[in-house]
This record gives structure tokens, sequence and C-alpha cells, in this order.
């Protein structure tokens, strides 16, 4: 059981596909599933803050468990991890209902990689439009965007995948483009998916607006962001003389560049 446990929580751990939210969702699984053992929770949240700590949710998610921990009271940890479970769906429903009034005239938009608050978004907004079609850029390196597409059109949503390179062609094209976040700085700028700024940028050059969904516990205390590179192979596995190859997951996007963000 201890191996199973373990083998779940490292895969959590280094998935690169699914959005902040929705690992703190299966991060909240994981240590329910791990609740009677606060050794245990414990020592994860050590390798979790490690790995992930970067996500201005996955902290918030982590400070809120170190409180409950600090009380060691059983019942107030289960129901902690209960009310966790059920946050996420109230929370998109909350934001939905604040973009709704946006999104009167709106019958396409375009998105990119994975957001777990853009999907939920565009589920609902599918119900009420079902003239809706939506843009997916693929995401590379670890095309998350294929993913969400792949979702949204088993919903019966009209969806176009294309590459991050083809946004220029797509953004006149759509009534407006809506990405997630995976942290908002104190300044009001949004860290997001690598493509984010360049689409923020086409929106402006074609005046469509651009709108970015997300939890408040996505609001950081930072005010800078530093750039990240992950492993180069993801782009590419050949070595050759003088050639650097730079794969970069998250950038920062101005706030000038953001229409509104919408959060619960």
């Amino acid at each position: 059981m201890k191996k199973n446990t373990s083998i779940e929580l490292n895969r959590i751990l280094n998935n690169k596909t699914l959005g902040s939210s929705e690992l703190e969702s299966l991060l909240n699984s994981y240590f329910f599933s791990i609740r009677n053992n606060q050794s245990k929770i414990k020592n994860s949240m050590s390798l979790v803050k490690n790995k992930l700590g970067y996500f201005a949710t996955i902290n918030s998610y982590l400070n809120n468990l170190n409180e409950q921990l600090k009380g060691n009271k059983k019942t107030s940890l289960e129901k902690f991890f209960q009310e966790y479970s059920s946050k996420t769906e109230k929370e998109t429903e909350i934001i939905f209902n604040k973009i709704n009034l946006h999104l009167a005239k709106v019958d396409s938009v375009l998105t990119l990689s994975r957001s777990g608050n853009v999907l939920g978004i565009l589920k609902l907004w599918y119900k009420n439009n079902k003239n809706l079609k939506v843009v997916v850029c693929e995401s590379r390196p670890k095309y998350e965007g294929r993913l969400a597409a792949k979702e949204l059109a088993k919903l019966g949503i009209k969806v176009d995948l294309i590459t991050d390179a083809m946004m220029a062609i797509f953004v006149p094209k759509v009534d407006s483009a809506i990405v997630g976040a995976d942290s908002v700085l104190i300044n009001g700028n949004v860290i997001n998916k690598v493509g984010s700024q360049a689409l923020a940028l086409f929106c402006k050059e074609y005046k469509k607006p651009f709108y970015v969904v997300t939890s408040r516990s996505k609001f950081s205390k930072k005010n800078k962001f530093k750039i990240k590179k992950d492993n180069p192979k993801e782009i590419w596995d050949k070595r050759t003389k003088n050639l650097s190859i730079n794969n970069i997951y998250f950038e920062e996007v101005p706030k000038k560049l953001i229409t509104k963000i919408f959060t619960d």
C-alpha cells in the first residue's frame, strides 16, 4: 500500500500537462487517502513544496493544510479535505457568472494550454451557447492543448486545434481570447504558459478582448517573476555544437495587455 501511494504522489509531482488547479485537486485526494498518517502528510508536503512550490495555488493549499495540522484534530482535517474537493466546482460557477455578462455576443474564442478554470468556464458557456467554437493552441512541448481540445470536442463543442505559431492567423477570426493563470503578481501581471504574452499582444493588435480566469488562491504575494528553464530534451534531444536549446514553460503577461481578470 505504501508503495502504491508513493507512486501516486510521484505521478502528481511530475505531471506537466495539468493546470495548477487540477494538480491541487489531485493533491487533496492524495492527502485525504493518507489522512490518518500525519507524519506521512508532513513528509509529502515537503516533497510537494520543493517540486510544485512555484505555483501560488499549491502554496496556498499547503499553508492552509499546515494550519489544519497544527489543530491536530482528525475531524477538522477530514472536513478540510472534503471542503476542498468541492471548491473548484464552486469557484468555476462564481467566475462564470461574472464573465458571462461579457460573453453575450461572443461565439468564438481562442485559448492555449490546458487550464482547469478555462475548461470549466467553456463547459458552462456551451450549455448556454451551442454555437460556441473554440480554437486551441496545442502548447508545446507537452501538448496540453491537445488534451484540452479532445476533452472539449467530446462534449460536442466545435474545436480547431492549431500550432502555437498559427495564433496570428486565427486571432482575427475569433471574438475573444481566454486563458487561465498559474499566478497573479502583486502588480497585476499574470504568469501563465508560454505563448500567453504573444496571444495578448495579437489581441491588442487586432482589438480583441483578452480575458484571464483564475481563482483567488493564485494571487501571489510576489512582485517579480523569474524565468525557469526546463529539460531541453523536451524540445529536441539532439546535441549539436554551438546550439543551445531553451525550454521555458511560463512567462509574464503585463497587466496593460489584459482586458479583465475574472476571479471568485
